[in-house]
């Protein structure tokens, strides 16, 4: 659950944003979203994230 319920908004605010946009584009938003997450996620990882963001 912890992983789902923020993945799921994250992937309906990127459907209600992308209405209306061609599929390239919604395609690239998905693309950048699941970039910043691994981003994030090998940042914590790693040891390089803040101690001030961590929970």
């Amino acid at each position: 659950m912890e992983i789902a319920i923020p993945l799921i908004m994250g992937l309906t605010l990127i459907w209600l944003i992308g209405r209306g946009t061609p599929w390239n584009a919604k395609l690239m938003t998905l693309v950048v979203t699941l970039a910043v997450i691994v981003a994030i996620l090998l940042l914590e990882r790693n040891g390089f994230w803040p101690d001030a963001f961590r929970r």
